[in-house]
């Protein structure tokens, strides 16, 4: 076997290591390029598109005659589609489309890479209620329960398709795959949180009861906590919050008073009053579910005053004569005895009608 001369064998290794050290560089150089933030990467991968055709028309000015010609080859060499249909014919050409080559696919690979590590944290944070709410006009829950606020969620979305609900709650990942609900993880307790729910631009918020406490004081001490908490945080930002809470006992309502709570729901005595009228009167029950079923067709529904309503009866014969029922000014239901009394102008009238009845009174002239 022939021996190799030494001065050969140097020769390439001297050749091996440039060539090595030439990859090096490549080498070290995109991976500092990969390193940079989106904005940056950004930057510089429009810088390089926009110079790159004044470039190769600087180094084949007869071949490459305008600029928006040559930034179609750069583009499409970049891409390493290859058209075909401009191309470089001397060596210097040649070359820059070699280096377009390299660096355009290692630019377009990085966009991509990191558009989609952006999606994948965006969806991982909202996924684990770390994203702030941006929206206004939504409606913010605070608490969970699998079946009792799931279902009152879906049913508020179904009641109201036009606005979105924020959902605040201590769990690690969002409970509902639902592209309507935002789910804040925070405690209810803490300005922070209510910042990231953007509670000041919101139409109501609604306090569940705390599940898991067997108490029903300490439940209602936390409810009352939070309402609290809404409250002096409202009147630091000079807002009003339109405040539903749940709570256990009736003889609580007194502790809520000056929490400046709008509407307190009873929860468990709720449905003890109801089992009783039920018992007494026969078939109450059914009036009642049906009120608060979608699938029943007359709901209740919550109008404003109109301009031509004076006094109750005015309101009463007015929306008789278009198949809605009036039954009640605010939690009032006594107006029915005193239909001549003259209506407030922050009356707040509830009515019972189907759905396609109160879009009718909904719109501009009834």
């Amino acid at each position: 076997m022939a021996r190799i001369p030494f001065i050969t064998r140097i020769s390439s290794c001297i050749q091996l290591a440039e060539r090595k050290g030439s990859m090096l560089f490549f080498y070290n150089a995109f991976r500092k390029i990969a390193k940079l933030d989106g904005r940056t990467l950004a930057a510089f991968a429009a810088l390089f598109f926009l110079l790159s055709p004044f470039v190769i028309q600087a180094l084949e000015p007869e071949k490459f005659t305008s600029w928006f010609r040559s930034l179609w080859w750069v583009i499409v060499t970049a891409t390493t589609v290859g058209y075909g249909d401009y191309f470089p014919v001397t060596a210097p050409g040649m070359a820059f489309g070699i280096v377009v080559i390299f660096i355009g696919l290692f630019l377009i690979g990085s966009i991509v890479g990191k558009t989609t590590e952006n999606f994948v944290s965006w969806k991982k944070q909202r996924e684990e209620g770390r994203l702030a709410y941006q929206g206004k006009d939504h409606y913010v829950v605070i608490g969970w329960s699998e079946e009792k606020i799931r279902d009152m969620i879906e049913e508020l979305l179904l009641a109201d398709p036009a606005r979105e609900v924020v959902l605040i709650a201590k769990l690690a990942k969002t409970p509902m795959a639902e592209e309507r609900v935002h789910y804040i993880q925070g405690d209810a307790t803490e300005y922070a949180t209510l910042d990231r729910a953007n509670v000041c631009a919101c139409k109501a918020v609604v306090i569940f009861s705390p599940e898991g406490v067997p108490n029903a004081s300490l439940a209602d001490g936390h409810t009352l906590l939070i309402a609290t908490t809404l409250e002096s945080y409202a009147a630091r930002q000079g807002k009003e919050i339109y405040t539903i809470a749940e709570i256990l006992k009736e003889s609580h309502r007194h502790s809520f008073r000056h929490a400046k709570v709008d509407e307190l729901i009873l929860s468990q005595q709720s449905i003890s009053h109801l089992i009783a009228s039920s018992t007494v009167n026969q078939g109450s029950s059914r009036l009642f579910m049906n009120l608060m079923s979608k699938d029943s067709g007359d709901e209740l529904y919550g109008i404003a005053k109109r301009p031509e309503w004076r006094t109750y009866n005015d309101a009463y014969e007015w929306l008789k004569a278009r198949g809605a029922l009036l039954v009640a000014d605010g939690d009032d239901t006594g107006i029915i005895r005193r239909l001549g009394d003259t209506i407030p102008e922050q009356a707040r009238l509830f009515v019972i009608a189907d759905s396609v009845t109160y879009e009718a009174l909904s719109r501009t002239g009834g």
